[in-house]
């Protein structure tokens, strides 16, 4: 998280520096997948309440809402008690260096903070009123809490993507200029819609394998299908948006992007790419074989091999594919994604084919299971590796200096303070 410390004198801590940030880092990142699944259940269950509502009381798409707004009442609290401790953690551990960001972007941390007070009422009707309330009127107060969670996170991206990219003004009214910050936001925004409901797939698989009546099991089946071709729509933008971010850090913040691709996170890259090509490749297999129109045609067999190839050439070492020429890289990506939509595409329309009541096989049930965990690791791990790359960086770069803080010995010996913050 917020590594870097100012250059005063600093009372003892009750454990060292490297504790510190341990403990500070794992809390926020209990917290921060917590929320994520909270803001992609509170993006899924109002629409699936609305298509349910238009199939005439679809049990199916009702029952998945309604779980959902269960799920996202019972993890609210505890989600927010998480982000409390690590505020805590982070304002008596690092308080002068919190307290300047929270009093230079206080108006939308404010209104972020401040949509709680309507979000949690609208959150208690939806859950409560479930049968209570007109059709239409209940599905309006899902839409509204689903909006205030989405605003909660157009404002509180406005502190990750200043600390990332700060740009040239020090003000709350130019924080959203931020260069990073509308992929910083639709990243986040996607990728927790995608994250949370690859998981759910997972979890409905583990649940159809215990279900203890065969009613049940089709309804797990039919909810880990919904699920995968949900979260695997939202991750084909994810590759669109992470270019877009990686180019403006690197033209707006140099070293943030050295810290982000070089230096600090440099070797995480490959633990990152490794869980991108489970999920793509295992992604790919679960559109081959669970489609037996694709197997049939092998059309499935290959789109998942150049999926494979077009990861593999993404991971090549630096001694392949040297600096100058990662556009290839690029490339290569690009390649992996279109093959993986052309196969999500099929996949989506034999959907329409299969009944709720057809059996998935156990690879089948396996794969998406392991696709989910692996969504849910690999939204974790790139939150690490994007907040390596933060502060000092982002506040280095408001004071003019090129060198980026890149260890926590220098992070305490060089920082240096934005004017008028030290006494």
């Amino acid at each position: 998280m917020l590594f870097s410390a100012f250059p005063t004198p600093q009372p003892r801590l009750p454990f060292g520096t490297l504790g510190a940030e341990i403990t500070i880092g794992a809390t926020f990142l209990i917290h921060i997948a917590l929320v994520g699944f909270i803001l992609g259940a509170a993006g899924l269950a109002p629409f699936m309440e609305l298509a349910g509502r238009r199939r005439g009381g679809d049990e199916r798409y009702l029952r998945y809402a309604r779980s959902l707004a269960h799920a996202i009442l019972y993890l609210y609290s505890f989600g927010a008690t998480w982000a409390v401790m690590a505020v805590v953690l982070l304002t008596g551990i690092y308080g002068r260096l919190i307290g300047t960001l929270l009093n230079l972007l206080l108006l939308p941390l404010t209104i972020a903070f401040a949509s709680f007070f309507v979000g949690v009422p609208l959150l208690l009707l939806y859950v409560y009123g479930w049968d209570k309330l007109n059709s239409r009127l209940h599905l309006a107060i899902g839409f509204t809490f689903s909006a205030i969670q989405f605003l909660f996170l157009f404002m509180i991206v406005q502190l990750d993507s200043y600390a990332l990219t700060p740009g040239t003004a020090i003000s709350a009214a130019h924080a959203m200029y931020s260069p990073s910050y509308p992929w910083l936001l639709l990243m986040y925004a996607g990728g927790a819609i995608s994250w949370s409901a690859l998981f759910l797939a997972a979890v409905a698989i583990w649940r159809g394998r215990r279900a203890k009546s065969e009613a049940e099991a089709i309804y797990q089946r039919w909810a880990a299908r919904i699920n995968f071709a949900i979260g695997s729509v939202f991750l084909m933008a994810q590759p669109v948006t992470g270019f877009l971010l990686a180019e403006s850090i690197k033209t707006s913040s140099a070293p943030a992007f050295d810290n982000l691709f070089i230096f600090n996170s440099g070797t995480m890259f490959i633990g990152m790419v490794v869980l991108l090509a489970v999920v793509v490749l295992g992604a790919n297999l679960v559109f081959w074989l669970h489609n037996p129109e694709l197997q049939d045609q092998g059309t499935g067999a290959s789109l998942t091999v150049v999926a494979l190839l077009g990861m593999a050439g993404t991971a090549l070492p630096a001694a392949v594919i040297p600096s100058q020429l990662v556009l290839l890289r690029y490339l290569a990506l690009l390649i992996a994604f279109v093959a993986t939509a052309i196969n999500l595409v099929r996949y989506l329309r034999s959907l329409r084919h299969t009944g709720p009541e057809v059996m998935l096989g156990r690879s089948v049930g396996r794969l998406i299971a392991t696709v989910g965990v692996a969504a849910l690791a690999l939204s974790i791990f790139m939150g690490v590796i994007k907040e390596n790359a933060k502060l000092p960086c982002g506040i280095d770069a408001t004071t003019g200096q090129s060198a980026c803080l890149l260890t926590l010995h220098q992070s305490a010996q060089n920082f240096n303070a934005p004017p008028g913050v030290l006494p």
